[in-house]
């Protein structure tokens, strides 16, 4: 290790020594900086080198030619400008001024979305481009690649769930999306690796920026989204700011009424000490969710280097279901029990607190960045399950629980930029309790008083150089997490842990000819959930019971990935090596040992692989983009007694048009398609697939917007799944509606970003909540 890095600092002095080091900052309105800016340096018009400016504005590249050179500045809404360099080496900087033509309709209509490879990241440009009258940021995300939407959530392709951050504020709350019009978005960024300065728990990270903000006085946008999946449903949401000078004052609030139904089929067979059950289980429910949400705050722009501001967020959700459950159960071939559940379930969140203190600022050249986080929120769900038998006996189950989650949480982090480019040092402490209180009616399952108090802190150090056209960053990140596992009030020691782990990071990146690239490698780890981890055992039917499992070890992953674009062209592939990872197991459960626990384990360990690749192109008023990708695992597991592979790897295809209609109206008509594959032991069996259509019309210069969207045209995006353990295999079959028509009204008047600049602390806890 000594030696390699006595080589990368050898290296960098060869470097240094032949070459001509280039540097300056970009800024916008207000002295404002600027990222992702376009740097070219050229002599006697000849292309020389480039680079693009960092979140700090600043650029630095370096060259062994000298003369006379000059550098071509430009970034998308802004006039571009050439400067001379000084020969002196002193640093350079530049005021750029937003464009005096407005990127609006004009702009749109011949324009398209562009992505480019930045580091290790994929940045997709919206401003300008037929993704910034896409609707919201769910609709801009949908469009991006590499992002898939998974039951209305987005994933990162090959990654799962990502951070989400708009503006380098973290999102804790899905329903932000909702609000956030893609006509404020400017371009957002698909991290697939991140390095040491996010938690080891983060496999991908999505960043959200808006454009910069113009004008003083108020701005608002109004939103009404009304259709039907199934039955009626709708989103209201209102965004008032009020600025003046350097303070910004903003509120929202959101509302969310309907119906979701669930309609599917659960066949389990399951091998007992007195022979082979299958239960043939028929769930049909209905879901009303009411919904709602608002924060208010402030931010205070004191001068360019320094910045404050502070929120409070609140919202409550009132969730009821009620359906039937048919259950067939045959042993061997003869029906033992014919029941018909009848259910009723009732959820309330009580108000959901959280508030956010920032500062965002510099001295001299140090930049600080610290957020302070808290959090408090109690659910309660009460079950009523009535079981009428045919053949059997009738009963009725009755759960309760009560879970309460509080965290208070706060993160410092400083750069300083150094030889060719930037360090950065940061810490990070996060205290969480997670408590549950769980009691039913029936002695086969347990009462429950479980409490969980964590304490987390990390520090991390990332270091990063540009050495030409050639980028190098390094980075190490520390955490400690104590885990205390209580029943009843007593700590139970066997249950309760502790770690102490090094995340190593190195990331590379560079250009030959048009050819971006960049090679990647993190480690990472997965902690358990806390519903994996709590023992509480969960009522399914008479014969199937669910638990999760305190004893799980936390997952390691070890990821190397390679990235390259070349024009309008990108690609990744990615290799993952898994330790521990977690997967269900199965156990005979109850006095007669009749019944079958399903519960969490660790294996011992996988291999995945994934690859994605894509192109945007322009033919007239049509802009295509087309996406494919491969996700694939090595791993064997146990089967009836017998050893199976769960290997077989699942491919996706993306085909997205956008239109450009007579009188400017805009037609977008999206495709995909995925094949059957595994993950850890559950097998998608069927291919989903789906057609959207939308189509939009704005007016008054888009202060006004109407848009027409019919989601899953031919209703089959549904997936079905198997899950496969050594006594029990699960077939699912889903049959539940997911077609659905939504109509949305927007308002929007003298439009500004949100000017919030906190990036939150403790987000991998609140993830995990």
């Amino acid at each position: 290790m000594k030696q390699a890095i006595t080589l990368i600092i050898a290296l960098a002095a060869i470097f240094t020594a032949l070459g001509r080091e280039i540097t300056g900052q970009v800024l916008g309105e207000n002295d404002t900086p600027l990222e992702y800016v376009n740097v070219v340096i050229y002599r006697d018009s000849t292309f020389v080198t480039g680079t693009i400016t960092d979140k700090s504005g600043n650029f630095t590249v370096t060259t062994d030619n000298s003369g006379h050179l000059t550098a071509t500045i430009s970034l998308i809404g802004y006039d571009s400008q050439s400067v001379a360099i000084p020969s002196s080496g002193d640093a350079v900087t530049v005021h750029l001024a937003p464009s005096s033509v407005e990127l609006g309709e004009v702009v749109v209509k011949a324009a398209r979305p562009a992505t480019a490879l930045k580091g290790n990241a994929l940045v997709t440009s919206v401003e300008g481009s037929s993704l910034a009258i896409a609707g919201t940021a769910n609709d801009v995300l949908a469009r991006v690649p590499m992002v898939i939407y998974n039951e209305g959530s987005p994933e990162v392709f090959g990654k799962g769930t990502p951070e989400i951050y708009i503006n380098g504020r973290k999102v804790n709350d899905l329903t932000e999306l909702k609000q956030l019009s893609s006509h404020d978005i400017k371009n957002v960024e698909v991290v697939t690796n991140p390095g040491a300065a996010y938690s080891a728990e983060v496999k991908s990270v999505i960043k959200i920026r808006t454009k910069p903000p113009k004008g003083d006085g108020w701005s608002g946008t109004f939103r009404s989204d009304n259709g039907f999946q199934h039955d009626f449903r709708t989103g209201n949401s209102v965004e008032m700011k009020y600025r003046t000078a350097g303070l910004e004052i903003f509120a929202n609030y959101g509302w969310w009424y309907g119906h979701n139904y669930t309609d599917r089929t659960d066949d389990m067979t399951t091998t007992t000490q007195s022979g082979k059950y299958l239960q043939k289980i028929r769930t049909t429910w209905k879901e009303r969710y009411n919904d709602m949400n608002g924060k208010i705050g402030f931010s205070w722009l004191i001068n360019e280097h320094h910045n404050i501001g502070a929120y409070y967020r609140s919202g409550w959700n009132r969730h009821s279901v009620t359906g039937t459950t048919p259950t067939e159960v045959w042993q061997d071939g003869s029906l033992t029990e014919l029941i018909d559940t009848k259910m009723d379930s009732q959820s309330n969140g009580l108000p959901l607190h959280s508030a956010n203190l920032y500062y965002n600022g510099s001295v001299g050249k140090l930049g600080i960045d610290f957020d302070a986080d808290y959090m408090w929120t109690k659910q309660r769900q009460d079950s009523h399950n009535n079981e009428t038998a045919e053949l059997g006996t009738d009963r009725l189950v009755i759960t309760s629980s009560v879970n309460r989650i509080r965290m208070s949480a706060e993160k410092l982090v400083l750069s300083y930029p150094i030889w060719h480019g930037e360090i950065e040092v940061g810490e990070e402490y996060a205290d969480t309790r997670s408590s549950n209180l769980f009691s039913a009616n029936i002695e086969d399952i347990s009462d429950a008083d479980n409490r969980v108090d964590e304490s987390n802190m990390a520090t991390f150090l990332y270091v990063s150089q540009q050495f030409g056209t050639f980028n190098i960053g390094i980075g190490l990140r520390y955490e400690h997490v104590k885990f205390a596992y209580y029943e009843i009030g007593k700590l139970r020691e066997d249950q309760s842990k502790r770690y102490n782990n090094l995340f190593p990071s190195l990331s590379m990146s560079t250009r030959l000819g048009k050819v971006n690239m960049g090679l990647n490698y993190a480690g990472k780890t997965v902690r358990p959930g806390y519903g994996q981890l709590d023992g509480t055992v969960s009522y399914i039917n008479r014969l199937t019971y669910e638990t999760g499992n305190p004893y799980l070890r936390p997952t390691k992953i070890h990821t190397v990935e390679y990235m390259a674009q070349w024009k309008n062209l990108y690609m990744q592939l990615s290799y993952s090596y898994l330790k521990d990872g977690v997967y269900h197991i199965t156990e005979p459960f109850g006095h007669s040992g009749e019944a079958t626990l399903i519960k969490t384990a660790n294996l011992d360990h996988r291999h995945e692989f994934s690859a994605f690749a894509g192109g945007q192109f322009t033919v007239g008023a049509w802009q295509p983009r087309v996406n494919a990708g491969v996700m694939k695992q090595w791993l064997t597991l146990p089967v009836n007694g017998r050893p199976t592979k769960m290997n077989t790897p699942g491919f996706m295809i993306q085909w997205q048009n956008s239109i450009h209609l007579p009188l400017d109206i805009w037609l977008n008509v999206d495709a995909q398609v995925m094949t059957p594959s595994w993950d850890n032991n559950i097998r998608m069996t069927n291919t989903p697939w789906y057609v959207n259509a939308k189509i939009y019309k704005g007016f008054f210069n888009d202060s006004f917007s109407i848009t027409l969207e019919a989601k899953d045209l031919f209703d089959t995006s549904g997936k079905n799944a198997r899950l496969c353990s050594d006594a029990v295999q699960l077939i699912q079959k889903n049959f539940s509606p997911n077609r659905s028509v939504m109509l949305t009204l927007q308002y929007r008047f003298n439009t500004t970003r949100d000017r919030y600049r906190g990036t939150g602390a403790g987000n991998s806890e609140k993830s995990r909540f």
